[in-house]
């Protein structure tokens, strides 16, 4: 998997994200379900791959409580609408990095 691979998660993601009329918690937990198996071969640099492990951590560090609920719904349930939207910008970050770096291997 690849950097064009990634952005194509990201971006298919977050578009669903920004249609969708459901709580910023639900769409956070939809954007790190869509991109959460991502691998460091995914990403362009060491900034980029790190700041993805951290969003990825913030979001999976609650256990789930009960089966058919996986720490992705424990933990985003659990945040604030600012939380949640602090790292739906971050995802959005992390995409246009990818962006940008899929254009310059495009070029």
């Amino acid at each position: 998997m690849g950097v064009d691979y990634a952005c194509e998660k990201f971006f298919s993601a977050l578009h669903y994200a920004v249609a969708s009329t459901t709580s910023l918690q639900r769409r956070l937990e939809d954007v790190i379900s869509g991109v959460g198996d991502l691998d460091r071969d995914s990403f362009p640099d060491d900034e980029t791959w790190e700041r993805f492990e951290k969003l990825v951590k913030e979001t999976t560090r609650i256990p789930g409580r009960n089966e058919g609920e996986g720490a992705i719904r424990a933990t985003t349930a659990q945040m604030t609408g600012d939380e949640a939207a602090g790292c739906l910008r971050e995802a959005l970050g992390i995409f246009s990095n990818l962006a940008e770096a899929y254009g310059k291997e495009r070029t």
